[in-house]
């Protein structure tokens, strides 16, 4: 059975390490934000949109909307664009966790794409989707921001865990 807590603790672990790789990208040139890296979605702007894109379109839809378009490159052409959106997402994500309990988490929710597609599955699942969806895209990121030469955060889960250890020990 998830609980609210390990949802909690994946979307602490998340954004602590999406913070950390905007950071990152704070430091690159416009050219290299949009220079075509050869992964999933083309550059590091397009993988930084993307995550956020997903996210917006989940959130979306446990408000009980059915979107029916991702957000592209061109909704958020900068990263200075894209940082209140997401900081605004955090936000909102954070206060619908906390208002979900055992029951809602492990029943099952019912969702469209935007290809007009219907699927249902345990909301928390999907909750831990989102959270592991931006994780494998962050790991692109690390693979783009090495090849550009930009120093970046080791994304692992552990190393979160070890500096809330070593935090909480102080």
């Amino acid at each position: 059975m998830l609980t609210a807590q390990t949802l909690q603790f994946l979307y602490d672990y998340h954004y602590w390490m999406t913070a950390k790789m905007l950071k990152a990208c704070d430091t690159l040139t416009p050219e290299q934000w949009t220079k075509p890296m050869g992964h999933s979605w083309g550059s590091v702007h397009g993988v930084v949109v993307h995550m956020l894109a997903a996210e917006l379109i989940w959130y979306a839809r446990w408000q009980g909307e059915t979107p029916t378009r991702l957000a592209q490159t061109t909704d958020y052409p900068t990263l200075a664009e894209v940082r209140p959106v997401w900081a605004a997402m955090e936000q909102k994500v954070r206060a619908f966790i906390a208002q979900c309990d055992e029951t809602r988490l492990n029943a099952d929710w019912s969702w469209t794409n935007t290809r007009g597609q219907h699927f249902s599955a345990p909301l928390g699942q999907v909750m831990l989707h989102v959270a592991n969806h931006a994780t494998h895209h962050r790991g692109e990121l690390v693979g783009m921001l090495a090849l550009l030469g930009v120093e970046h955060a080791e994304d692992d889960l552990l190393w979160y865990i070890l500096e809330q250890r070593s935090t909480n020990l102080l």
